[in-house]
């Protein structure tokens, strides 16, 4: 599900299902990636489908970064069926597109 890249900016970058399954994975893919001390930019553009237990990995994140003082954010187009879904689960995650540290709502 994850993928990442190295440069002044961690990119990570899930793919396919981000549910349950993954969660686990996915999580400490992130907290690697919080581990090198650079900004962390999550990309979810070729998401499939999310569930709820992702939604919470990456509020987790946005509160884990403003922690350690790391630039996090949403980078790219979020697919629409994905927001359509954290609406409906009260929260949009399209505030927090490459919204930094300290700009976190909803967390």
């Amino acid at each position: 599900m994850a993928k990442t890249s190295d440069s002044d900016k961690k990119l990570v970058k899930w793919s396919g299902n981000a549910g349950i399954e993954e969660a686990s994975s996915a999580r400490e893919e992130l907290l690697k990636a919080f581990d090198e001390g650079k900004e962390v930019q999550l990309d979810i553009t070729e998401v499939d489908d999310i569930d709820v237990s992702a939604i919470q990995i990456i509020i987790a994140c946005f509160k884990e970064a403003a922690k350690r003082g790391i630039p996090f954010s949403i980078a790219g187009v979020i697919p629409e069926a994905i927001e359509e879904f954290c609406r409906s689960c009260g929260v949009s995650l399209s505030e927090f597109n490459m919204n930094k540290i300290g700009e976190v709502k909803n967390a």
